[in-house]
């Protein structure tokens, strides 16, 4: 009886380190803008980890702690990316698991393997610029070799304002940038936006 015991339990607490070193991810039927908007404006006011993909949501930078997702482990998260190179799936990541998908920066300009696509700039018959806002909505992103930012509201003049995480010393921001003018960027789309859900 006791060794039964001792087996079971073996077997329950292997079980639990089993599960809870796995992502917590689900598969999504649709994910709009809307919803990715809500979620990634719970990364403001939280840390930036090179190559993290997790957040609190308590508006303090916890340095120690490796918080904080980095600019592409964001970008992934909100657009409900699969962990699958280029699959345009839809899955939602929790805010707490630690993630960043298999995309740098320079992966989002160059089109995610397919999951993503230019809408703005190289690649394309239009140029981002001030007039490129028809070409545009709100949670699409800008992206260059070495950075890639979410637009929060599209601005005018080719200021719009982003949920921004670009480095250590700033942790994510909700900013004002002229990222729509600059021609090192592309303006990037994921694959499968749900109008509605």
């Amino acid at each position: 009886m006791k060794k039964a015991l001792s087996m079971v339990l073996g077997l329950l607490v292997g079980m639990s380190v089993a599960v809870a070193g796995q992502p917590s991810a689900d598969a999504l039927a649709c994910w709009s803008r809307t919803e990715a908007r809500s979620y990634t404006y719970t990364a403001r006011y939280e840390d930036y980890d090179l190559g993290g993909g997790w957040w609190n949501d308590n508006n303090t930078r916890d340095i120690s702690s490796h918080e904080g997702p980095d600019c592409s482990g964001l970008t992934f998260k909100t657009w409900a990316m699969s962990s699958s190179w280029g699959n345009t799936g839809l899955v939602y990541w929790s805010i707490g698991t630690d993630v960043h998908g298999p995309y740098n920066s320079t992966s989002f300009r160059d089109g995610c393997g397919g999951a993503c696509y230019d809408v703005c700039g190289s690649g394309t018959s239009s140029s981002c610029g001030s007039s490129s806002y028809t070409l545009t909505q709100y949670m699409d992103g800008f992206a260059k070799s070495g950075h890639v930012s979410l637009i929060y509201t599209e601005g005018s003049g080719g200021n719009d304002y982003f949920i921004n995480a670009t480095g250590e010393s700033y942790g994510v921001q909700y900013v004002t940038r002229t990222y729509r003018i600059e021609a090192a960027y592309d303006g990037m789309r994921r694959y499968n936006w749900s109008s509605g859900c």
